[in-house]
């Protein structure tokens, strides 16, 4: 360890990230460790961190076969070694601003148990969003003994935390989730599916009206409330987007609650 390392575990679960892992593990390189928990990819993946890993970067490698989001990320969390870590998706990248807060924050936490960052997302046809857009904070670095996942949460999982939650004032996760729209498409159905899943397996009653509800709402939430309108079509397209991923998820309750 240097004196420029920061001693926090950045974990990271991943599946055919070809396309976006290297620069995401590069800007992990201030780190103590950076533990990557890959679940069969097939692409060239694993050949681009065991790459980055001869170059120096401080890689752990790991293959675990996947559990569902909550279960890898909670197996991926057992294995950090550092008191504090950083959860970081592989598409992904903390800025060096953000990177250098973390460290800050981790110096000198007081009694808290984690910290939110905030999250830019790159849509297309505009880039990375309207400065004045009101971005995501989630919740991402925490004490490694003091937070869990919920491995019942196959989509959409949260750290869950122990104690005070901070913020990080500085810098962002810059997120470049862009993929074809076909491939969008797929993954919009994939995800809803699994989200229509978990609420019938909570035993969570499908509402028929939330058919009509929920999509209106999601199209104001991100069109409106959070500003997408700043962003042109690209940000009509993005509230669009939410709204038919609201609307799929709750046809798909209603439909389960049928029995069909």
């Amino acid at each position: 360890m240097t004196a420029d390392t920061i001693p926090v575990s950045a974990f990271m679960i991943c599946f055919n990230e070809e396309r976006v892992i290297e620069p995401s593990l590069r800007a992990l390189s201030r780190f103590d460790e950076i533990l990557v928990v890959d679940s069969g990819s097939t692409d060239r993946t694993v050949e681009i961190v065991e790459g980055l890993r001869g170059e120096g970067l401080p890689v752990r490698l790991m293959h675990h076969d996947w559990a569902g989001f909550g279960g890898q990320k909670q197996y991926a969390l057992e294995q950090c070694r550092c008191e504090w870590v950083f959860n970081v998706d592989a598409d992904e990248i903390a800025e060096p601003k953000l990177v250098a807060a973390i460290a800050e924050a981790v110096a000198s936490p007081g009694k808290t148990a984690g910290f939110s960052v905030e999250r830019r997302q790159w849509i297309p046809g505009y880039g990375y969003t309207h400065p004045l857009v009101k971005n995501d904070r989630i919740v991402r670095l925490v004490r490694c003994a003091r937070a869990h996942y919920d491995p019942e949460q196959t989509i959409h999982e949260s750290l869950h935390v122990d104690g005070v939650i901070g913020k990080i004032g500085g810098g962002v996760l810059l997120h470049d989730s862009v993929i074809a729209p076909e491939l969008e498409f797929e993954k919009q159905n994939s995800y809803t599916s699994l989200k229509a899943s978990e609420r019938a397996a909570r035993g969570k009653r499908p509402s028929p009206s939330k058919m009509l509800t929920a999509p209106i709402g999601y199209f104001v939430k991100f069109y409106l409330l959070k500003r997408y309108f700043l962003c042109g079509w690209a940000g009509f397209a993005v509230a669009a987007g939410a709204a038919s991923y609201a609307y799929q998820t709750e046809y798909k309750s209603w439909r389960a609650g049928l029995g069909q």
